[in-house]
């Protein structure tokens, strides 16, 4: 069936601590709504000394959020593996995992801001080799195995009820990411349309014996959206909200990665709009887009982007759960069943 998220950052232009509350009681508000009205995961995504707020702690916010759900999957793209002690990361995923009955998926990648690295005590120039460690870490705890830290054996527990390659996935744009995903046998994400880089990962795991497992996103790079009735509106009243994250978001990227979530340079709303990364579309305009991806389509909603106003967030919400996703449901239903009556004749 159509894949549905919500995407939360929980990052403001002004994060006054009042502020910043309410967006993280709303965001979990959404998620305990979208558990029983056809959403199937909510986006979190790590970041620090960003002076917003931004998302700081997603292996905490998955665990809330599992706490307040009974069907929702969490995932995580990406925390920033070489910045967590590897014992104590072990130690927090397996809780979470445990927590939600399995409903977590982590992407760990490698971040590509060397401020994020000095705030956390940790050397940009090793995080290659730190996700290295931390992996093997992490792959040796879940096992059962004794762990070899500081001159000690020591033997980490709770493990997770998933398995690693169902808990865990190594995320990237470059080489030395599927080779690291091959490495140690775990899936790969590919953080934008890489297909040369899927073909080069797939080459690594014929030559390992090995089958390959990789997402990588869709061609079309579908962004995030914000449902609305009008869109020439909400660009005109709430476009400073998207531009804001735009902007910002965008002004992070590092000049060799490559990433669908990020729009570098703009400057104004109407290259924001152009860049297909952020997009304000109406109901029927997304019921149409699902219904010809088929079963196989996603949508992103990023109803919280930038201090957006709450009555406005909600109405995108509801928007996509009380128009959108139930009309494509019907359709692509009556499609299988005519399919199924055509095929029987």
């Amino acid at each position: 069936m159509v894949e549905a998220q919500l995407r939360f950052t929980f990052a403001l232009p002004d994060p006054q601590p009042t502020a910043q509350a309410e967006i993280f009681r709303t965001a979990l508000e959404m998620a305990r709504w979208g558990d029983s009205h056809g959403i199937n995961a909510i986006s979190l995504d790590e970041h620090h000394a960003s002076g917003f707020g931004w998302s700081a702690n997603p292996i905490l916010e998955a665990g809330m959020i599992m706490a307040a759900t009974e069907r929702i999957r969490v995932i995580i793209s990406a925390a920033l593996g070489p910045l967590y002690d590897p014992v104590r990361l072990a130690e927090d995923i397996a809780v979470v995992d445990q927590v939600g009955g399995g409903r977590m998926t982590v992407i760990l990648g490698l971040g590509y801001r060397p401020i994020e690295y000095a705030a956390l005590g940790k050397d940009f120039r090793r995080r290659g080799r730190l996700m290295d460690e931390l992996l093997d870490t992490l792959l040796t705890a879940w096992r059962g195995d004794p762990v070899e830290r500081g001159g000690e054996r020591v033997e980490i527990t709770p493990r997770p009820i998933s398995p690693p390659e169902r808990l865990i996935m190594v995320g990237g744009s470059a080489e030395a990411t599927a080779r690291r995903a091959v490495r140690f046998g775990l899936p790969l994400q590919l953080s934008d349309y890489l297909p040369d880089l899927m073909a080069y990962y797939r080459n690594l795991c014929a030559e390992a014996g090995i089958k390959p497992r990789v997402h990588m996103v869709a061609e079309h790079r579908p962004g995030m959206v914000f449902v609305h009735e009008d869109p020439d509106k909400a660009w005109a009243e709430l476009g400073e909200h998207i531009m804001w994250e735009a902007v910002e978001y965008g002004a992070w990227a590092a000049p060799d990665m490559r990433s669908v979530m990020h729009v570098r340079g703009v400057t104004g709303i109407e290259e924001v709009k152009a860049s297909g990364r952020y997009r304000v579309v109406t109901p029927d305009q997304l019921i149409d887009e699902l219904v010809t991806g088929g079963p196989r389509a996603a949508v992103t909603l990023h109803p919280l982007i930038g201090g957006m106003p709450l009555d406005e967030a909600w109405k995108s919400v509801h928007l996509l759960t009380d128009n959108v996703l139930p009309e494509v449901r019907r359709r692509l239903e009556s499609a299988t069943t005519a399919n199924e009556s055509t095929s029987s004749k």
